[in-house]
């Protein structure tokens, strides 16, 4: 999960956005898979990687998700913040 104060977004293992409003809280959803896989819509950046292991953590002492594939073809990253505005 990742924040603004404002907002939230929900980061799935695989690096997808599943739920998120925006520019509030209270405002309608722009991302709803979590809710419905098929008509809820998400946000999906990830490698293509063969049999990717997914690993999730928060870089030390922030409010940055880092998102790791790692496989037998290597490992890539992914670096999800909402930047206080």
């Amino acid at each position: 999960m990742i924040g603004d104060l404002r907002t939230v977004a929900l980061v799935g293992l695989d690096g997808s956005i599943d739920f998120m409003c925006f520019p509030r809280m209270d405002s309608p959803s722009v991302f709803a898979a979590l809710l419905d896989r098929q008509k809820g819509g998400r946000f999906l950046l990830a490698p293509l990687l063969d049999r990717a292991k997914h690993t999730q953590l928060y870089l030390p002492d922030t409010n940055v998700l880092l998102t790791r594939f790692l496989s037998p073809e290597g490992v890539a990253e992914i670096s999800d913040f909402m930047p206080l505005v």
